[in-house]
């Protein structure tokens, strides 16, 4: 079974096509491994404005952004029950090959600060690229608010525009898999 690697955003907490690509995920999980990467989402919002408020480092930043991740996480796991939550990265492969999507929390880069820098350069988005270069995925799926080329040339323009994060540039040519970047709409493009 081929593994994708599937970052569903934070942006897509209050949309009606969230509950769509929950969908599509768990019927694509019968024939695919499936890893889900949360966003942050309005969760990872709230940091950043207490960060302005409140002056603290990068550092805490990125610890609450990762747990702000988990929280997304947790909201979608009771969306959809046959979602299997993972804590730790190195067991991740230990489930493949049961036919259910896993739903991924970066519990474990909280306690490991060697992996991902601790900036906002690195979100969700480059957190999902890491992760889909660790397992060697065959496909990294991000799903966005809006549609964004595909093209890997254009990577620059869409950091760039915010669109995607810095860090996600940093990473992507260590990258061998397929790279889809879908909007929200596109769930039934999922394959």
């Amino acid at each position: 079974m081929n593994l994708i690697v599937i970052k569903l955003g934070g942006s897509l907490m209050r949309s009606k096509e969230l509950s769509s690509w929950l969908e599509s995920i768990e019927s694509v999980s019968r024939n695919s491994n499936i890893v889900i990467v949360p966003g942050g989402g309005e969760f990872a919002d709230s940091i950043r404005n207490l960060q302005k408020t409140y002056q603290f480092d990068d550092f805490a930043a990125h610890q609450m952004a990762l747990l702000a991740m988990c929280q997304y996480g947790y909201l979608l796991a009771s969306m959809n029950s046959n979602f299997k939550i993972i804590k730790d990265t190195g067991i991740l492969r230990s489930h493949f090959g049961k036919q259910l999507p896993l739903l991924w929390l970066p519990l474990d880069l909280i306690e490991d600060h060697s992996e991902i820098p601790a900036s906002w350069d690195f979100t969700s988005d480059s957190i999902a690229l890491w992760l889909a270069i660790k397992l060697a995925a065959q496909r990294l799926v991000i799903v966005k608010s809006k549609k964004l080329d595909n093209n890997r040339n254009s990577i620059i323009n869409h950091i760039n525009n915010n669109d995607l994060d810095k860090g996600f540039q940093r990473l992507i040519d260590k990258y061998t898999g397929e790279l889809l970047i879908y909007a929200k709409s596109q769930h039934t493009e999922l394959h």
